[in-house]
C-alpha cells in the first residue's frame, strides 16, 4: 500500500510558485486559517473573492500521531487476520496432539440381501458320496449322513453337486465400536514439533504486520500534515497576493505605478487558483488513505492536531543507533523460523523410512433375520484385539526423492536469507544516509525561510518608495514560497527516513530527554 506522493506534490508546488511568480506582505503571515472555499461572488475589487471557511462538526475525531497508531492497531483489519491466524495455528496444534488420542468409533450397519449366497460342496462334503468305512458307523448314523449328503451335494450322484445350497439371512444387522490408538508413529510426533513452529510463525507474522502497519500510518500521517502545510502556503499566499493587489490598485488609481502591475497582479491571483484547489485535494486523499489504514469509516469526519513545524524541536532529541545486526527485523526472523520449520519436514521425510505400531480393538453385535420382527432377534457378540505392524520396504524411490526436495529447499532459503539480509542492510545505511542529508537541509532552509523573509520586506519597501520593480517583487516572493516550500518536505523527508528506519530495525527510535 502506497501513501500518496506528497514529496511529488511539494516539488509540483515548488515548480507553481517559479512560473506563477507569487508576491506578498509579511502581514499576511499573522493568522492562519485552515480551510479555504471559493466563491463566484466578486469582491469590491471587482476579482475572485477567497473566502476561508473552517467545516468543522462538533462530533470530529481529533487525533495525533499516538492516538492514529491505537486505533490502527486495535481496528485495521490486516492485524485483526493475524491475530486470527496465531489462533488457528494454537487450533492446529491441538489437531497434531489429538493424533496420538485413541480414536473411538461407533459404528452401524444394515444390509439386505436381494440374492443370497450360494454355495457348493464336492463329493456331498464327505457326506454319502465319498469313501465311507460303513463298519466305522451304526445304522443309525449311516442313515443320517446319507440324508445330510443329498442335503450338501445331492448323495452318490456327483452331477447334483452342481445345485449348491443358499446360505444366510436377507436381513443383517450389525452394531458395534472401534478404537485405535497409534503406538508408535514418528511421523505423528514430528507434526506436533511442526505445529508448535507454525504458531511462532504466525505470531512473528502478526508481529511484522504491526511494524509495517505502524509505518504506514506513520508516513500517512506525516503526508498529511505535509499537504496541510502545503495547503497553507499557497493559501497565505493567495491572501498575500489579494492584499497587494488593492495595494497596487490603489496606488495604479493615484498615478504612482503602471497599469502593468495591476494586469501582473491581476493574473498572477487568478493563476494560483487551480493550485491551491489541487493542494486541498491531495489533502483529501491523504486523510481517505489515513482513515483506511486506522480502520475507520472515510465518512468519519477527523481533524489531526499538529504541524510539520511542531517536529522540528524534536529533530535533535532523537539518537539514530548504529545498528544493523538486524535481530529484531521482522523479515528476518519469519526466515529463521521457515528454516527451522523447513528442517523438521526434511526430518519427517526421513521418519517415512521408519516403522510404525498401531493397535487396534473391535466390538460388535450381529443379528441375521428374514424379517422384520426386532424383539425377537438374537444378537451374537464378536470382538476383536489386534496390532498392525509397518515396515516400509520399497515406494519406488518415492522417499528417496522427497528427502532431497526437502533438502533442496533449505538450501534455497538459506540463499534467499543470504539475498535479503543484504537488502536491508542496504536500507539501513540508504536511511542513515537521508536522515543525515535531510537534517542538514532542515538546517539550510530553515535559516533560509528568514533570510527569504527579510529579503521580501526590504523589496516591498524599496517597491513603495519607488525604487523597486513589480519583477522584484515576485523573485522576493518566489524566494519566500520555495524557502517555505522545501524546509516542510525536508522535514517530511526526515520523518519518512527515520520511520524506514524504524521498520528496518524492528523497533521505535524514542526521544531522549537530555534534561535528566
Amino acid at each position: 500500500m502506497k501513501e500518496p506522493n506528497l514529496r511529488l506534490f511539494g516539488k509540483w508546488a515548488l515548480g507553481a510558485a517559479l512560473l506563477l511568480g507569487f508576491s506578498g506582505t509579511p502581514t499576511a503571515y499573522g493568522n492562519t486559517p485552515t480551510a479555504l472555499a471559493f466563491s463566484n461572488r466578486p469582491s469590491a475589487d471587482g476579482f475572485t473573492n477567497a473566502s476561508t471557511v473552517l467545516v468543522q462538526t462538533a462530533d470530529s475525531l481529533v487525533i495525533d500521531l499516538k492516538t492514529a497508531l491505537e486505533i490502527a492497531l486495535s481496528e485495521n483489519p490486516t492485524v485483526k487476520v493475524a491475530d486470527m491466524e496465531i489462533e488457528k495455528k494454537q487450533y492446529a496444534k491441538k489437531v497434531a496432539y489429538g493424533s496420538l488420542m485413541p480414536q473411538v468409533d461407533l459404528i452401524g450397519l444394515y444390509q439386505r440381501a436381494i440374492e443370497r449366497q450360494t454355495v457348493y460342496f464336492d463329493e456331498g462334503f464327505g457326506f454319502g458320496g465319498g469313501d465311507i468305512d460303513p463298519t466305522q458307523y451304526t445304522p443309525e448314523e449311516l442313515q443320517v449322513m446319507q440324508v445330510l449328503g443329498k442335503m450338501m451335494g445331492g448323495g452318490g450322484d456327483k452331477g447334483s453337486s452342481s445345485e449348491g445350497i443358499q446360505m444366510g439371512r436377507f436381513n443383517v444387522w450389525s452394531a458395534g465400536m472401534n478404537v485405535s490408538l497409534p503406538l508408535v508413529v514418528p511421523s505423528l510426533w514430528k507434526n506436533i514439533q511442526m505445529s508448535e513452529v507454525d504458531i511462532h510463525i504466525a505470531m512473528e507474522q502478526a508481529r511484522g504486520s504491526r511494524i509495517n502497519l505502524v509505518n504506514q500510518v506513520k508516513k500517512a500521517f506525516y503526508s498529511l500534515l505535509l499537504a496541510q502545510d502545503s495547503y497553507r502556503v499557497f493559501k497565505q499566499t493567495y491572501e498575500t497576493d489579494s492584499i497587494n493587489l488593492v495595494n497596487i490598485r490603489n496606488r495604479y488609481d493615484q498615478g504612482v505605478v503602471a497599469e502593468y502591475d495591476v494586469i501582473t497582479a491581476d493574473v498572477r491571483l487568478k493563476s494560483l487558483i487551480p493550485n491551491i484547489l489541487q493542494s486541498e485535494n491531495m489533502m483529501k486523499i491523504a486523510d481517505l488513505q489515513l482513515k483506511m489504514l486506522m480502520g475507520i469509516d472515510s465518512e468519519v469526519p477527523i481533524k489531526v492536531e499538529g504541524s510539520l513545524d511542531q517536529y522540528r524541536s524534536t529533530l535533535f532529541n532523537a539518537v539514530i543507533p548504529a545498528d544493523t545486526s538486524l535481530v529484531n527485523n521482522s523479515d528476518i526472523k519469519q526466515f529463521d523460523l521457515q528454516a527451522k520449520q523447513l528442517q523438521n519436514v526434511h526430518e519427517l521425510q526421513k521418519l517415512q523410512y521408519a516403522p510404525s505400531l498401531v493397535s487396534s480393538f473391535n466390538w460388535t453385535y450381529m443379528s441375521q433375520n428374514n424379517d422384520f420382527r426386532f424383539r425377537d432377534y438374537r444378537w451374537d457378540p464378536y470382538s476383536m484385539l489386534g496390532f498392525t505392524l509397518q515396515i516400509p520396504i520399497f515406494s519406488g524411490g518415492k522417499r528417496y526423492h522427497n528427502v532431497k526436495q526437502s533438502q533442496m529447499q533449505l538450501w534455497q532459503l538459506d540463499e534467499q536469507r543470504k539475498e535479503v539480509e543484504r537488502g536491508l542492510k542496504l536500507a539501513i545505511k540508504n536511511n542513515y544516509n537521508l536522515i543525515n542529508k535531510n537534517i542538514e537541509q532542515i538546517v539550510a532552509t530553515e535559516s533560509s525561510v528568514a533570510q527569504a523573509r527579510k529579503g521580501q520586506e526590504i523589496t516591498l519597501k524599496r517597491y513603495e518608495t519607488g525604487m523597486g520593480t513589480i519583477v522584484e517583487v515576485n523573485a522576493a516572493a518566489l524566494a519566500v514560497v520555495s524557502a517555505e516550500l522545501q524546509y516542510r518536505n525536508a522535514i517530511y523527508d526526515y520523518l519518512a527516513a527515520k520511520a524506514d528506519l524504524e521498520k528496518v530495525l524492528g523497533y521505535d527510535i524514542e526521544p531522549v530527554n537530555f534534561d535528566e
